[in-house]
């Protein structure tokens, strides 16, 4: 090859190379130390054997550790009102939204040159000296019900402390589009750097002025673990249209192909048992709730990973502020999702979003079943006590009755009555319980009393013995424990009442101010929690077969343990309290809750749901060993008569002891007479 040939291939060579930087540090910011420092690393990585996955995942964590404190604030603003602020105003003016204004002290002057934002009736003016303060976020993210705009005229340091907070507290709505506008030379470390604190699903849409005096823009995207990242779009032109950026919305149809979840879970019978931890920390689950999460896998392309809470716990919202468990992971950025029967309630959705539910509930209460009441006292049974009191009193009386009829009879004819009062008491006796009477009087009157006593005592007899036979042969049981209202008469006769501890069902009690809600909550032991609140399922049905205790369940779960126990260990109540629904928790305002949503509704439909539901409640009772079914003779035991052997024993004792008392004083009558 020629040498003019080779001169004129490397003058086109480096001419083309020489616009490509030039074009390349036309869309770049410039370059401060850190900036600079980056660009060397990562050019020398890309040419070097490390890959350039490697070399961003460490230039970024470098950067994200090293530069932090080393934000600093311009010394003045360079922005004016017609740099961007003027189209973006007159893009708010056109829309249907509304927007909210925070500002810094160092712009003062340039909100100043925009009267018409300033003065439009759909602009909340708020000066906000940047020191992140959660009520004043709060106050901010609340100030509009629908869609709108927040635009945030800031200092770098502040932006990042703003959002920093935000993500501390949990500060998060969908509904509103974040508009930043930021100068100075750390502004692009700092847009790096936001990426920390920025959830899925957040909208937020960046201006960062460079020292060239033009504008480069930055769009959020999601990479496959669901960390958002700006992607840098290039210099912004006065002239280009904004309803492209500024009208960005959640896609429709979300797409989840390829990505990553972490999936916050906790351990719950049948419907999700751990298999095995993992060395990373993660574990191997199985289940109902693992195949809902499996197939919901397999129909958006996704993976995921199940983590424990490290309470343990589903969580929920605390009056401090405070979020636990599950809960308090998916609010936290700590994971994507969670599952494990998690109800949807009024405190959680201040937190987190929930799915459609895949599942619905109510709650009702779950007892020992009651026993067979003890024989021992069965002779009394069919009476109740004003009877046998009444019976009593009337046997009592007749006797004195009779006598004095035939007393004063005899009396008229000048004769001796043949018998006395103990007689007549004593045949009274004999007649009340069917055995006859021995009364030997020949006078109309005496043998018209005794004909209506007979005719009592039969009747009596009768019912008496009937009932008596019912009670023997149908076995009688406890007062069961059916309603909410039966509750307080549970406690007296010695139940405790309990719940899950941290569960929605202790905050769904807990929050009642009225009624037999309320009077629920009074119930439970709130001195030693340990008595009334269990950590898991299981403790608490073993409480419930081993001790008085009622446990206020899920109808679901109820349902499976009545059939691994059957139903003559565990009783029912037939009242259901309050329907729940249970979903996925996903982040706030995270668009992956509509596409999961979507999915679970077809899942619904298709019948897959039901049929996992009628699958967990074949497996306890395929498990659970057969019962006898033979039939057997009904006869007349040991524990039916044993009453009546009471009653023999009874009278043996009572004779005795007035057979002891007689000869008793028979010998100290016979000692005075030997004495005087």
């Amino acid at each position: 090859m020629s040498p003019l040939i080779i001169h004129v291939f490397h003058l086109f060579f480096f001419s083309s190379l020489f616009r490509f930087v030039l074009s390349f540090l036309e869309r770049m910011p410039p370059l401060t130390g850190n900036s600079l420092c980056a660009t060397l690393v990562f050019m020398i990585a890309s040419c070097g054997s490390w890959s350039p996955e490697f070399a961003s995942k460490q230039l970024l964590l470098r950067v994200n550790q090293n530069t932090i404190g080393k934000i600093t604030s311009p010394s003045h603003s360079t922005i004016s009102a017609d740099d961007v602020m003027k189209p973006i105003t007159a893009f708010i003016k056109n829309s249907s939204r509304g927007v909210t204004l925070l500002y810094g002290p160092e712009y003062e002057e340039v909100i100043n040159d925009l009267p018409e934002l300033v003065a439009a009736e759909f602009v909340v003016q708020m000066s906000f000296k940047s020191d992140g303060k959660s009520e004043t976020l709060r106050q901010m993210l609340t100030l509009s019900k629908k869609k709108s705009f927040l635009l945030l005229l800031e200092t770098p340091a502040s932006v990042l402390n703003i959002f920093q907070t935000m993500r501390k507290k949990m500060l998060k709505t969908h509904l509103v589009t974040w508009l930043l506008i930021m100068e100075g030379s750390d502004a692009h470390v700092s847009v790096a750097r936001l990426e920390e604190f920025v959830n899925e699903g957040t909208q937020v849409i960046i201006f960062v002025k460079t020292s060239h005096g033009h504008f480069i823009h930055y769009l959020p995207s999601v990479d496959a673990y669901g960390i958002t990242r700006f992607t840098n779009e290039g210099r912004w032109e006065r002239a280009k249209e904004l309803k492209a950026i500024l009208s960005l919305e959640p896609q429709e149809t979300y797409d989840l192909s390829g990505r990553h979840f972490k999936v916050a879970i906790k351990e719950i019978v049948l419907v999700l048992k751990v298999r095995k931890t993992l060395p990373d920390g993660s574990v191997e689950i199985t289940g109902t709730d693992a195949s809902i999460m499996n197939d919901l896998g397999s129909a958006l392309n996704f993976t995921y990973k199940a983590y424990i809470p490290r309470d343990n716990a589903w969580g929920d919202l605390m009056p401090d502020g405070n979020v636990t468990g599950i809960i308090g992971m998916v609010a936290k950025g700590e994971a994507n999702l969670g599952i494990s029967v998690m109800s949807i309630s009024d405190t959680r959705i201040r937190v987190v979003d929930f799915t459609a539910a895949y599942h619905s509930g109510r709650y009702l209460l779950m007892s020992r079943s009651p026993k067979e009441k003890n024989k021992a006292l069965s002779i009394l049974s069919p009476f109740t006590l004003q009877i046998w009191v009444f019976l009593t009193s009337t046997a009592l009386l007749m006797g004195p009755v009779v006598y004095s009829i035939s007393f004063l009879l005899y009396k008229l004819v000048a004769a001796d009555v043949k018998m006395d009062l103990q007689w007549f008491q004593f045949n009274i006796f004999r007649s009340i319980v069917n055995q006859g009477s021995c009364i030997n009087d020949d006078s109309l009157q005496v043998r018209l009393v005794l004909l209506f006593w007979f005719f009592f005592c039969s009747i009596n007899a009768a019912l008496y013995s009937g009932m008596l036979t019912a009670v023997l042969a149908i076995p009688a049981y406890e007062t069961p424990i059916d309603s909410f209202e039966d509750l307080p008469r549970a406690v007296k006769d010695g139940f405790t009442v309990g719940t899950l501890g941290g569960s929605n069902y202790e905050s769904f009690f807990k929050a009642a101010t009225e009624g037999v809600l309320k009077q629920t909550w009074g119930l439970f032991n709130h001195e030693d929690r340990s008595k009334s609140f269990v950590d898991n399922v299981y403790t608490g049905v073993n409480r419930v077969l081993e001790e008085k205790f009622v446990f206020i369940i899920g109808d679901g779960f109820a349902r499976l343990f009545e059939i691994m126990h059957g139903k003559e260990k565990l009783h029912l109540g037939r009242e259901k309290l309050f329907p729940t629904y249970i979903g996925i928790v996903c982040q706030k305002g995270s668009p992956v809750t509509g596409a999961l949503s979507r999915a679970v509704l077809r899942m619904a439909d298709g019948g897959l749901l039901k049929k996992l539901t009628d699958d967990a409640y074949r497996i306890p009772a395929a498990n659970r060993p057969a019962q006898e079914t033979e039939t057997k003779n009904i006869a007349i035991t040991l524990t039916h008569l044993q009453a009546a052997f009471y009653m023999l024993a009874l009278g043996i004792m009572i004779s005795t002891v007035a057979m002891l008392v007689e000869k008793v004083t028979f010998y100290v009558n016979l000692q005075k007479e030997i004495l005087f």
